[in-house]
């Protein structure tokens, strides 16, 4: 839950040469020592267990009536938080060659298909329609035993491989976490707005995981400097059955650093053999409920025996949390690295956990953080004794997207209905945007900028890969492979890698541009090869939602603030989602839609 914040960064002028699709070999670039160690605190003491509940049966009943409360006051946008910034020049790269997308040849094209998951109708209409419509489309995407879970907003489907859904409607994620609806729109009563979805299937335990947070609020909708971070976990292989439902009270988050309330944004998680790891960011919420400063980036750890034994009605027992403080720049969004099925967890060093982080401290860099969580099996004793270390690697530079992203000109009714034209889109930050463990390997995405051979600016995808090591509880990484993925006047935006077991997969992203509608895409991963940009479902339309316009901006709308991509354990496919927007029925305030690909590398 994000409040549009926008922020000018500029570039700087590094003079390396970009091909695009090339990786760069590991000799070139070489680790650097390690930068930080951190303990961590038990927080057990402020996680609580929730009810159990049953997807199926809660989809099979009828909701509570939607009211007719008129206003869509209703409307709320997910905010973008990021902690103050330098600059440090001005200037990009510009790409020494670059293919037209049109020209490349595309002979795998059979090898994909795909279909429309949660748009903003339903995650608006779910719950009998007592929801908020919220902007953008936060995607979260869990594929396992042949059954797709999409999370986005504040709603969660489920489908089969052939797009076919397995409940009678969208799941609402109050729903699913016990909790009153979001908004009653009989009487006007508000009440908590959950969102930040993530999710997660574990092959080794055949559970489903699924985590959200919430600012709290009074019942007349005014915020109050109170958050809350929601974890479900199934209690079968089956995810439209049972799951149990745990709150963490991240108001004062163990209160540390002394810096008072503050808010759990953007909680994305992985796991290991040993423990469930969740990563978020703390902002500080000021005396009028409003997010204020930035406090720093957390790291908790649960034990996942705990999660999966535990008897609904019981908390999970010991609870780890890292506080980490914002100084170097990298100590920001720290992604945890998600591990395909067939890939055995890192057992070595009593278990190890991989992150990455992006230096978001400067408007262009060129290091990424590599994160090592180590004796992760401690978790399943009584006095876990874990440790996070922290080096740098360096790599060819990143740059903040520091404008906004066009589309093409059409069809936009609430854009119109206002005298105003089609939109922008935001661009997002260059933070971390998706990270797996695979062979060794820890992979990274995020999106960056650069001057086509035209010499204009675009966003782009840079990924990345490291091979970490730890001796004598030293931790030091190497960079394996490196690259970009663009296309002259194309934007691409929000990018996420799945790999499987044998190295073969894709990075998914959303395209968009002055002659392209937004658009669902992504590109191939062979080993370390790239190729080159495949549609997998073409847009129709510009995006026209609330924050296109004002009050919530000024022709600039919020787009999404992460695709999602994993591994269906059963045949090692590659399963995308990120958003696009399609011509289909749509709701009065938005019409994004998600699309879900199927791709057999």
């Amino acid at each position: 839950m994000k409040t549009h914040f926008s922020i000018k960064r500029s570039g700087i002028n590094v003079g390396i040469a970009i091909v695009f699709g090339l990786v760069l070999p590991n000799s070139l670039l070489l680790a650097q020592s390690t930068s930080a160690q951190y303990t961590s605190v038990d927080i057990s003491s402020a996680v609580t267990a929730g009810p159990v509940i049953n997807a199926k049966t809660i989809t099979s009943s009828p909701p509570k009536p939607a009211g007719e409360l008129k206003t869509e006051a209703g409307a709320r946008q997910f905010r973008v938080l990021l902690p103050p910034m330098k600059h440090t020049g001005a200037g990009l790269e510009q790409a020494q060659t670059a293919t037209p997308l049109a020209a490349v040849p595309d002979a795998a094209q059979s090898s994909f298909r795909g279909f429309t998951g949660l748009t903003h109708l339903d995650q608006r209409f779910a719950n009998g329609g007592n929801q908020f419509s919220h902007e953008p489309p936060d995607q979260g995407l869990a594929v396992g035993n042949d059954f797709v879970m999409e999370a986005v907003n504040c709603a969660i489907n489920i489908y089969d491989v052939n797009g076919i859904v397995q409940l009678p409607r969208p799941l609402a994620l109050t729903e699913i976490f016990g909790l009153p609806e979001e908004l009653n729109r009989t009487t006007g009563v508000v009440n908590t707005s959950v969102g930040d979805p993530s999710c997660l299937f574990d092959p080794e335990t055949q559970r489903w995981f699924v985590v959200a947070w919430a600012q709290l609020n009074r019942r007349t909708g005014e915020p109050l400097r109170e958050s809350r971070l929601f974890l479900a976990v199934s209690k079968t292989a089956d995810p439209t059955g049972d799951y149990k439902t745990f709150t963490f009270n991240t108001t004062g988050a163990a209160d540390v650093d002394q810096a008072g309330p503050r808010i759990p944004d953007f909680p994305h998680f992985a796991v290991d053999r040993y423990g469930l790891y969740i990563n978020w960011q703390e902002f500080a919420i000021d005396e009028n409920g409003n997010p204020d400063g930035f406090i720093g980036t957390a790291i908790v750890a649960v034990s996942k025996r705990a999660l999966i034994h535990t008897s609904g009605g019981s908390p999970p027992g010991r609870v780890q949390r890292f506080a980490i403080p914002f100084e170097t720049g990298f100590e920001f969004r720290i992604w945890p690295a998600y591990i395909p099925p067939g890939q055995t967890p890192v057992l070595a060093n009593g278990g190890t956990e991989y992150f990455l982080s992006s230096n978001i401290g400067f408007d262009s860099f060129n290091q990424i953080a590599v994160w090592a969580l180590t004796n992760t099996s401690s978790l399943q004793t009584t006095s876990p004794n874990l440790h996070l270390k922290m080096t740098t690697v360096n790599t060819r530079v990143y740059h903040f997207p520091d404008f906004s992203v066009p589309q093409k000109n059409g069809f936009h009714p609430l854009g119109a209905s206002k005298g105003l034209p089609v939109a922008d889109l935001d661009a997002g930050p260059d933070t971390i945007s998706s990270c797996e463990y695979v062979n060794g390997h820890v992979w990274g995405t995020l999106s960056s900028s650069m001057r086509d051979s035209n010499g204009n600016r675009i966003e782009v995808v840079d990924y990345f890969a490291f091979t970490p090591q730890i001796t004598n509880t030293q931790l030091s990484a190497s960079l394996f492979a490196q690259g970009i993925i663009a296309a002259p006047g194309r934007f691409l935006m929000y990018p996420a890698i799945a790999l499987n077991k044998n190295n073969n997969g894709a990075i998914v992203f959303s395209l968009s541009g002055p002659n392209d509608f937004p658009t669902a895409a992504f590109a191939r991963v062979i080993g370390t090869s790239v190729g080159p940009i495949r549609i997998s479902r073409e847009g129709n339309e510009p995006d026209d939602g609330f924050t296109c316009y004002p009050p919530f901006s000024n022709l600039v709308g919020r787009w999404g603030d992460y695709s999602a991509a994993a591994v269906n354990n059963v045949d090692a496919t590659i399963w995308m989602a990120t958003e696009y927007v399609p011509d289909i029925n749509r709701s009065a305030q938005a019409n994004w839609a998600t699309y879900v690909t199927r791709f057999q590398p």
